[in-house]
């Protein structure tokens, strides 16, 4: 009796259980792909720029060629414009935040702690998050503020409006 009812292409009725499980099954599956996998990327990104200016500032201050790590901040805008064309402006807003504290953690002295000891450099880590945001904000207009896969699966509309106008195309012999 199990066997039948597990046959493939046999019909089963859909029950209202088992069509609230994958409801529920559906809602869960767009939470993660609408928040946790975006989230996960962005701090992934961010935690391997900081990975790369680490690597960076300490192999051109031993060459005693740059002593000045703050500069450095600026690359985390790279970041921010990734994930703003993969998911949009919403994930990009909050991949600038977690940029900023990347920066003022790994990159403004004192290093590994989120206290900033000169204004100087709070001042420049204002500015960092206000080119990030605009940053952010210009690439969303880009992309008409829709994320990657949304905008794949859209139809153009010079397609639908020219198109059918212009026809079958015939071959004309002379």
């Amino acid at each position: 009796m199990l066997q039948k009812a597990l046959k493939v292409g046999s019909p089963q009725p859909a029950t209202s259980s088992s069509i609230a499980l994958s409801a529920a099954g559906v809602a869960e599956q767009n939470y993660l792909r609408n928040w946790i996998a975006p989230i996960l990327v962005s701090i992934v990104t961010i935690l391997l720029v900081s990975l790369l200016l680490s690597e960076a500032h300490a192999h051109l201050t031993a060459l005693h060629l740059w002593d000045d790590p703050e500069d450095l901040a600026l690359a985390y805008i790279l970041p921010t414009i990734f994930i703003t064309v993969l998911f949009g402006s919403n994930m990009g807003l909050l991949s600038v935040l977690i940029g900023g504290l990347a920066a003022g953690y790994f990159i403004y002295p004192p290093e590994f702690s989120i206290q900033i000891n000169r204004p100087e450099h709070l001042v420049e880590l204002s500015f960092f998050l206000m080119l990030s945001v605009t940053a952010c904000k210009s690439t969303a207009v880009l992309t008409d503020e829709k994320p990657l896969n949304r905008r794949l699966t859209r139809k153009l509309p010079w397609r639908q409006s020219v198109l059918p106008k212009l026809g079958p195309r015939t071959k004309h012999r002379t």
